[in-house]
């Protein structure tokens, strides 16, 4: 399974209920700015800033945002410190009983940098 999600061009991850990191994928790690050697991020935590602008902390919060805000600007922190701005998916696993959530996140910091009347300028 793991190397039909490494080929989709989309930056995908799985998380399990505690936070915890389980899988990236290859354009996940692109657009996190990880060399393909370097350890991907293990929690949620090191993905996410502390307390959001949804006035959540997406970390310790993740399953339920991800059912209920999905389609909210998310910020996240990439490897050099640098704030991204995403929106991700809702989970594509959608049975009660999955124990991870698996989103594909899309990628809107150029687009918000470059657009005049974006706050994020």
């Amino acid at each position: 399974m793991s190397v039909v999600l490494d080929r989709i061009p989309v930056p995908v991850l799985a998380v399990e209920h505690a936070g915890h990191i389980v899988f990236v994928n290859e354009a996940f790690r692109e657009l996190m700015g990880l060399e393909p050697e370097a350890e991907a991020p293990a929690h949620l935590s090191d993905v996410f800033p502390e307390t959001e602008e949804l006035g959540v902390n997406i970390a310790e919060t993740f399953m339920t945002t991800v059912a209920t805000r999905a389609d909210s600007l998310w910020r996240m922190a990439d490897a050099s410190g640098d704030i991204l701005q995403v929106r991700a998916s809702k989970s594509i696993l959608r049975r009660a009983e999955d124990t991870l959530a698996l989103v594909a996140l899309e990628d809107f910091t150029d687009q918000l940098w470059n657009d005049p009347k974006s706050a994020f300028r």
